[in-house]
């Protein structure tokens, strides 16, 4: 059976009933102005709607979780990226006045699988471990994503370091030949006269 998709994009972050959009948040795109958008639909609002959900709604308070920059990092790159969580679990939205775990995060497992990167298990953390069959969302994921297509999507952001510019080599100026003081130029050398043999005086 061949694999079932999922569309990737950006959309300004909206609250689920309707509070509108962030300030300038389709003038220039940052994560934490941002949603993510699954098959059309914004990611948080799934999570709002998700059924049987026994914990704390993570959307709850007048601004929507913050899609942080070193997560999106982290979801671009899930096998490099450095994290307390474990499970191979990345933090999808954090609080949106700090980035303490204790305060909670929605959270999902990330892996690559072939040439495709997988969402799995979302989960309410507030903690380095989740437990998904209590504060999970079910019906949300599994999400599939071409590799490519997630990565472009997601680069939009630009919160993808960016390369160290590398130092100009330093070119020394070319040293001038040392000046050598003029010389005078020898004196022409005259031609002495040949002594002949000495001859013996005639008495």
């Amino acid at each position: 059976m061949p694999a079932v998709y999922t569309t990737l994009d950006l959309a300004p972050a909206v609250l689920p009933d309707g509070g509108g959009a962030l300030p300038g948040a389709s003038a220039r795109p940052r994560p934490e102005d941002v949603d993510l958008v699954v098959d059309g639909r914004a990611l948080l609002h799934r999570l709002d709607e998700a059924e049987g959900v026994d914990t704390v709604s993570p959307l709850a308070g007048d601004l929507p979780p913050a899609l942080r920059a070193e997560h999106v990092r982290g979801l671009l790159d899930p096998d490099a990226a450095e994290t307390s969580l474990t499970g191979g679990r990345r933090v999808i939205y954090s609080c949106p006045d700090c980035e303490d775990l204790g305060c909670g995060a929605v959270t999902a497992v990330v892996e690559h699988d072939g040439e495709d990167v997988v969402w799995r298990d979302f989960a309410w953390q507030t903690g380095p471990t989740a437990a998904p069959a209590r504060e999970g969302y079910p019906g949300v994921g599994p999400y599939r994503f071409h590799r490519a297509a997630y990565r472009t999507a997601l680069r939009r952001l630009g919160t993808e370091p960016r390369p160290e510019p590398r130092p100009e080599p330093r070119t020394e100026p070319l040293a001038e030949p040392p000046i050598e003081p003029p010389t005078e130029p020898a004196p022409e050398s005259r031609p002495q006269p040949r002594l002949g043999p000495l001859t013996r005086a005639r008495g």
